[in-house]
Formats: C-alpha cells, structure tokens, sequence
C-alpha cells in the first residue's frame, strides 16, 4: 500500500535530521534521504532545491524538537525545569554517546541559533532561582558547557559515563543553587 504523499516533507526531513546526526550532513546526500524516507529521489527536489535548504530544514527540525522539550518543561518550577534539562540529555544517552547531542546537530547544521535559544531559556530559569541577570547567564553558561561538554567526551569516548557523571553533578548544582 502506497504512502501517503502528505508526510513527505516530514519523513524527509527526519531522515536528514538522523543522517545529520550519525555522520553529519554532509553525507547526507539526495539519494540517501530520499532512500532513508522511501521517497523517490526526484521527489526530494520538490521540498528542498539545494543542500542549503535541507540543512535549514534539519536545523528547524532540530530546533523544533528542543522547543518542544523545554516547553514540556515550562509548568515546572525553575529548579525542576533545570533538572529535567539535564535529564532529557540522559534519557537520550544512547543517541549522545552514538551521534552527538541535537544541539550540537543543529549549531553544526543551522549555525548557534539553538545553543543561543537553549541559553536564553536556561539563563530565565536561572532568573527564577533569584539570580541577577549576569549570574543567571553565568549559571547558564557553565550548565550548557558542562551538559555539552560531557556529551562530546561520552561521544568521542564512546561511552555514557562522562556525560551520566557530568549529569549527576550539575543536578546537584542546581539543587544547591539559590539566588
């Protein structure tokens, strides 16, 4: 039975945002997605004319996916959306330690945009603990720098355990923060 022809953009770009991740984009060829996404190739230059246009795509559906991350986070209290950051890092360890964190994807693909959104949040959530502005951006930086940090050396190493250990101090951090 056919597929129907109004996922395609979706299946296409899943397909690139996960070729993105394992092996970067530039691997990710025309033929590949569209194998990847069981389109046919010449279907593939309808939704994206160039490769610019499927890194914008991967980028856009890296960014989605975080936002909506964060915004599942967003009923929680400062100190519990800090934590559960810091977990979804974990509950995608598998992935990390395979191909990177979708942050780093998306700043690789679409440039800091997601690192920038990423930090504005954090450094809001900071705020909430009572933070002033420059300390909550500080707070937010060395978060971001360590929660990515040991997501690179879990990567690079092949392991979970730089990025569990990392994880399991910054949550202690944050639990011990006040503003």
């Amino acid at each position: 039975m056919p597929r129907p022809a109004t996922n395609k953009r979706e299946r296409l770009t899943a397909a690139a945002i996960h070729m993105a991740r394992e092996s970067g984009l530039e691997s990710a060829t025309i033929a590949a997605i569209a194998a990847a996404a069981e389109v046919p190739a010449g279907s593939v230059y309808y939704y994206f004319k160039t490769k610019d246009d499927v890194a914008a795509a991967v980028a856009d559906g890296i960014a989605a996916v975080l936002a909506d991350g964060r915004e599942g986070l967003d009923s929680a209290d400062d100190r519990a959306a800090l934590t559960g950051f810091l977990r979804a890092y974990l509950d995608d360890s598998t992935a990390v330690v395979s191909y990177g964190t979708l942050l780093s994807t998306a700043a690789t693909v679409g440039g800091a945009d997601a690192h920038r959104e990423a930090l504005g949040w954090l450094t809001s959530r900071f705020a909430g603990l009572g933070f002033a502005d420059g300390a909550a951006r500080a707070r937010a930086l060395h978060l971001l720098a360590g929660v990515e940090g040991g997501a690179a050396l879990a990567h690079a190493l092949g392991e979970a355990e730089p990025l569990e250990r990392e994880v399991a101090h910054l949550e202690r951090w944050v639990a011990n923060a006040g503003g």
